[in-house]
């Protein structure tokens, strides 16, 4: 039976103030150049346009049409709204995930609650949830707050549909239906709700207990899901070969290391790997659960087939998914746990319910000492997302093979002048994906400074040569680096191309303009 509000002031208050202890220094952390340079930095005018609320659902992620194939049109508009606010929206940004965190941990508490977790052992796993390292990562890197809303949203769409089931009205139906809409247009894992709802139905035993107006359920789920579908697919770019059977096999992997990564701290790096380390001991910790489960067998109700089907049914999907930045930039579920690791959760609590360790006397004493653990953990990992060099680094040393790891941290070193530490990166950056962008840009800008034209060319060329319109930059550091060996005319038609690309390049304007005056 849940309690009313009043009687759940102080687990409310608990709850929320141990988000802000562990999260507090989080709102004053910056970008790190994964994404969030794209996301916030580098789209400001158009995140400060409300008008453009709409738009984001006709546009990929990075608010372009088939630019890239992701579609997060809901975690677009929360940034278009933290432009809102004025000031900082770096900083707006990451209280708004501070924020969404605290009201998803609070709707964890009453979704366990209503998952028949006694009080005790709910306001625990809602503590847990609030602190747990695996998933500090949607919370303290921008660019997950697509995690974060399909969390919250996951969330009360469940929580929701439980309560209609007993309730006559239409209230809870309408809220089910709007929470999942909001889920769904988070991220595309949104897309197996419908089936997570099945089978709580059918492990909670409540089929019997739907009523008429739930028939409507059904067809709005594929309505909303046919509509949905219409719109990423006009908005996205689908490029070949990256999903289907072969990813998947690819990232088998993914299944024992989220496991590991739940239970041990193991491979936290910011841009994660696969290692064999977490694949052995997620595979030893999975056998460790089959075990238990077949010694409580007598004590589980079906309601078991729940849990592991939830980790599951959100994992999946993303396992099929291979894409080609791969190449240049490990990214392996480390910020999608933010939803997944709750059926692990829940496994974990029930399996404490079932040999009833909950009222036991030491209980309340194990439960801090875990929450201290954990919160520890929690804040030595969080560091890593305060700046890009911070990001960059914790990606290296964990052993990430991340091209874009050892570039954005000679980025750092660039910005710092020191040159040579700057080009050590780039060039391990370049032996791991020869093609890889931004390094070969860097470097030739290093080149350059030091009167090696023909080598920076040679980068700019490669460059070039593997997308001919990737950026009009390209171009006018090549004139430049023309010019300073006297081939105007090779300059003059870069600067040229660099204008084509793009019209508002004042770098190429200019140049064009002296060499013309030069003539």
């Amino acid at each position: 039976m849940v309690k009313p509000f009043k009687d759940n002031i102080g687990i409310y208050t608990s709850i929320g103030a141990v988000c802000v202890i562990v999260y507090f220094k989080c709102l004053f952390y910056g970008i790190t150049n994964s994404d969030d340079e794209v996301l916030i930095a580098g789209n400001l005018p158009f995140l400060r346009e409300i008008r453009n609320l709409l738009k984001v659902f006709t546009t990929d992620a990075f608010y372009l049409v088939k630019d890239i194939d992701l579609y997060r049109p809901l975690q677009s508009a929360t940034f278009i709204l933290d432009a809102q606010w004025g000031g900082d929206v770096v900083f707006n940004a990451h209280l708004t995930n501070l924020l969404l965190h605290i009201a998803t941990c609070l709707t964890v508490y009453h979704l366990l609650l209503r998952l028949e977790f006694r009080q005790r052992l709910a306001f625990a796993g809602a503590l847990v949830y609030a602190v747990h390292y695996n998933i500090m990562t949607a919370v303290a890197w921008i660019p997950a707050r697509g995690d974060l809303l399909l969390g919250l949203c996951t969330f009360l769409a469940l929580l929701t549909l439980i309560i209609s089931l007993g309730k006559l009205g239409w209230r809870y139906i309408l809220l089910h239906l709007l929470c999942f809409t909001m889920a769904l247009f988070s991220k595309e894992s949104g897309l197996v709700l419908p089936i997570l709802f099945a089978v709580y139905l059918w492990s909670y035993r409540k089929i019997g207990l739907l009523q008429k107006k739930h028939l409507l359920l059904p067809a709005y789920y594929l309505a909303m899901g046919s509509f949905y579908w219409m719109l990423k697919t006009a908005a996205v770019a689908m490029p070949d070969n990256v999903k289907g059977l072969i990813p998947f096999i690819k990232n088998l992997r993914t299944l024992p290391e989220a496991v590991a990564r739940f239970y041990l701290p193991v491979n936290m790096s910011t841009l994660p790997a696969y290692k064999l380390s977490a694949t052995l001991s997620g595979t030893a910790i999975i056998a460790a659960l089959v075990v238990l489960h077949y010694v409580l067998r007598s004590r589980l109700k079906r309601q078991a087939f729940f849990y592991p089907s939830w980790f599951l049914l959100l994992i999946l999907p993303s396992m099929t998914y291979y894409p080609n930045f791969y190449s240049f930039s490990n990214d392996h579920i480390i910020h999608r746990s933010y939803v997944i690791c709750f059926g692990l959760l829940m496994m974990t609590m029930n399996l404490v319910q079932s040999a009833a360790l909950d009222t036991r006397k030491y209980f309340t004493h194990a439960v801090i000492m875990l929450l201290v653990y954990l919160s520890l953990l929690n804040l030595y990992f969080s560091r890593s997302y305060q700046n890009p060099a911070e990001f960059a680094l914790r990606a290296i040393v964990t052993g990430s093979n991340s091209a874009l790891a050892y570039t954005n941290y000679g980025i750092e070193k660039y910005k710092d002048g020191d040159d040579l530490e700057a080009l050590r990166y780039f060039n391990q950056a370049i032996r791991i994906c020869d093609w890889f962008k931004p390094a070969l840009h860097y470097r030739a800008k290093i080149f350059k400074s030091r009167g090696m034209a023909t080598a920076a060319i040679a980068d700019i060329d490669r460059i070039i040569s593997v997308a001919p319109d990737y950026d009009a930059d390209e171009y006018v550091l090549r004139g430049a680096i023309k010019i300073d060996i006297g081939d105007y005319k090779g300059a003059l038609e870069d600067f040229t191309k660099a204008v084509e690309l793009d019209p508002s390049n004042g770098d190429a304007a200019n140049w064009l303009h002296e060499l013309e005056k030069s003539r």
